[in-house]
């Protein structure tokens, strides 16, 4: 890895840095450009991935147990505190509330 690749780079994405913001940049673009190296190696390591993660089943997954979760968020609401809580809200559509574009 050369400045000159982070050159051509910057110049190929029409970024206009001068030789210090490029001395600045490099090492980050070093570490980059070594985590993708580290990518592609992986995906190419047939002994570390043997199966695709597509081949994956999400029926092979196993359920949490309910005491993993926080006592005070593990059981669902009643359905008249959730009807309580939307009506308050400033505007609904059925149950759901509607949250206003703001851009």
């Amino acid at each position: 890895m050369h400045i000159d690749d982070l050159r051509e780079t910057a110049a190929l994405a029409h970024l206009n840095l001068d030789e210090a913001e490029l001395a600045a940049a490099f090492p980050a673009f070093e570490q980059m450009i070594g985590f993708f190296a580290a990518m592609q190696a992986a995906d190419e390591d047939a002994e570390a991935f043997p199966h695709p993660i597509s081949g994956l089943s999400s029926s092979a997954q196993t359920a949490v147990p309910s005491s993993h979760f926080r006592q005070d968020r593990a059981a669902p609401r009643a359905e008249g505190e959730t009807g309580a809580l939307v009506g308050k809200a400033g505007g609904t559509d059925g149950r759901f509330i509607v949250v206003p574009n703001v851009l």
